[in-house]
């Protein structure tokens, strides 16, 4: 009789182990059975990834394919499979939404890799590969994203200083032996020169070579490309700060400002930090309050 008893169990247990699904495979299953359903419904043929993103690329023509380390900027509309707006950038407004490819956690990361500078494409992708589990505003958990992206620029990072000098009115700025291009806008012949081992205070404002989308003091969502401002004190020289930032303090002196642009290796690297991604340059402007 006992041997019976057993059998029963084995049974009954192997029949309750296969009943019992991972719910989050029952959402990744569900998802790709919605995005076959929104294809078939409207007699599209997308191509699939390994992934589980379906997507469809109109080509522009161009051989210029991101590599790792390239700012990679685009615009993008995201709406859910019934047409829920979620999120856009906006061509009127000049706003647009970059990363740095290969470095920066984004969902626009795996369509990217599949495009070149002026393609457009619509990419459909799982739960998994956008939101997640995580309700996100009107997104709620494991929904489908349907994304429309179009590449409009992919820049190295000599390009990106290029444009970082125009964009922050450089004129013949001196360009030192590590990248840094340097150049003063308020001369102070009479101060005293910054030398290592003071402390000095400085004034300084930050701004990656791109803008992004943010919320200032009132919640109201700008464009800015703005990491930080304020004022800092520091003793030169020490490695207290990135290299670039210091490199261009010691060539100022008392009352003088400038600006200047630091290629990431002397500035946060290929790590980045909390806010600034690995291998992006970046542009600051410099105060020096006082060097004791």
């Amino acid at each position: 009789m006992l041997k019976y008893v057993v059998l029963f169990f084995a049974l009954a247990t192997g029949l309750t182990s296969c009943s019992v699904e991972n719910p989050v495979e029952l959402e990744v299953s569900k998802n790709d059975s919605d995005i076959q359903n929104y294809l078939k419904q409207r007699n599209l043929t997308y191509q699939k990834t390994t992934d589980g993103m379906y997507y469809s690329i109109v080509p522009a023509g161009s051989t210029v394919a991101p590599a790792v380390a390239d700012l990679v900027t685009l615009h993008y509309k995201l709406t859910l499979l019934d047409g829920t707006f979620v999120d856009s950038t906006s061509k009127v407004a000049n706003q647009s939404k970059s990363i740095v490819y290969g470095v920066s956690q984004s969902m626009f990361a795996l369509p990217v890799s599949l495009m070149k500078v002026g393609d457009k494409g619509t990419f459909l992708l799982p739960s998994s590969l956008a939101f997640g589990g995580n309700t996100f505003g009107n997104v709620p958990a494991y929904s489908v994203i349907k994304a429309d992206v179009e590449v409009v620029s992919i820049k190295n990072e000599s390009a990106q200083i290029s444009s970082m000098q125009t964009v922050y009115g450089f004129s013949n700025p001196e360009k030192t032996a590590s990248g840094l291009v340097f150049q003063k806008t308020l001369e102070n012949p009479t101060g005293a020169a910054v030398v290592i081992g003071q402390s000095i205070k400085i004034n300084y404002l930050g701004r990656l070579g791109y803008g992004y989308i943010q919320t200032d003091v009132s919640n109201k969502v700008v464009y800015d490309s703005k990491f930080g401002s304020g004022t800092l004190t520091f003793t030169s020289g020490t490695g207290q700060l990135i290299s670039g930032f210091e490199e261009t303090v010691l060539k100022m002196r008392v009352g003088e400002k400038a600006k200047a642009i630091l290629p990431y290796k002397i500035a946060y690297g290929t790590a980045g930090n909390s806010s600034i991604p690995g291998y992006s340059p970046l542009y600051f402007e410099i105060e020096v309050v006082s060097a004791q």
